[in-house]
């Protein structure tokens, strides 16, 4: 079971990133168009990032998203999304079918329609 999402341990998930690349938190937060203050205070645990930010340093760092949140190697996070595809898979079958069904009762309605028109 995943641990609850700790801001301090993102936190400095973010900063180990960063300091491995040597960057300085303004150039990130600039990256981020977040203020230094603000960035500071993600790395610090004080904050979680949105979205957004997640989204664009995920991008930067080439790194998943299941590695930022929760430390999981990017392999361990490429396996856990074969479940997603497959469901994925599954749910577009069922769209289809569900459309087919709707088609079948939409003929069906226009022929009763028809015949209570023609009697």
């Amino acid at each position: 079971m995943q641990e609850i999402l700790s801001k301090k341990i993102l936190g400095k998930r973010i900063k180990s990133l960063r300091l491995e690349r040597a960057y300085a938190q303004v150039d990130v937060a600039n990256l981020l168009n977040l203020s230094r203050s603000n960035y500071s205070q993600i790395e610090l645990g004080n904050q979680y990032p949105s979205f957004h930010t997640l989204y664009a340093l995920s991008r930067h760092y080439n790194k998943s998203y299941e590695w930022l949140l929760h430390g999981q190697d990017d392999s361990t996070a490429k396996q856990s999304v074969i479940p997603v595809t497959n469901l994925m898979n599954e749910l577009e079958a069922n769209l289809k079918n569900f459309s087919l069904c709707l088609e079948k009762l939409e003929n069906e309605l226009q022929n009763i329609k028809t015949r209570i028109a023609v009697s």
